[in-house]
């Protein structure tokens, strides 16, 4: 007996229009999961109606360190969003930041047409995250939160970045609180 999924690699119209190297990404996802203490999370979708994609990243200075995906979608999103981590897994920020959807669906080879709208799950989650990351890292470095877990329970408070104590020199850009802060006395 044949292996079920040598069927579909013999036979692309029996794939649905996926390409071979996307059906393999969707069969075999690879960097599931969520970081522990990631430096950016980043999400994009409607997880009410449809496809959502949820990406934790790590840094090592400028370049991705790690990522990982957890996605709620079809098989366009699973495999475009498991091509997505690979591509940019160990390289630099700006090589991130430029990376297209496109670019995505070149890397597996094609998707179907219909389907080609999941590739911007990955590179719109990948963005917020790398802005996230680069978020975080300037308000910790101008003193605005203390560290990464406080700027985690920032957000997990929603509280607003304008009414945190804080007390660098004003280059942040974040306003001092009316009370205390680095606000000088006339």
């Amino acid at each position: 007996m044949q292996d079920w999924k040598q069927l579909y690699d013999d036979k692309p119209a029996a794939r649905g229009g996926y390409s071979a190297a996307a059906m393999d990404h969707f069969m075999n996802p690879r960097n599931v999961g969520v970081l522990e203490d990631p430096d950016g999370v980043g999400s994009f979708g409607d997880p009410s109606c449809g496809d959502f994609l949820e990406l934790t990243l790590r840094l090592e200075g400028e370049t991705i360190a790690d990522i990982k995906f957890r996605v709620h979608g079809c098989p366009g999103a699973i495999s475009t969003s498991s091509a997505l981590t690979c591509m940019v897994k160990g390289k630099t920020l700006p090589y991130a930041l430029n990376m297209t959807d496109d670019d995505v669906v070149g890397h597996l080879g094609g998707i179907p047409e219909n389907k080609k709208h999941c590739s911007l799950l990955g590179v719109q989650a990948l963005r917020a995250a790398v802005a996230d990351a680069i978020l975080m890292r300037t308000l910790v470095d101008h003193g605005v939160v203390k560290s990464k877990a406080d700027y985690r329970a920032m957000q997990q408070s929603q509280a607003s970045c304008s009414t945190l104590e804080h007390s660098c020199d004003g280059s942040c850009g974040f306003p001092a609180p009316e009370t205390g802060g680095n606000q000088e006395q006339a």
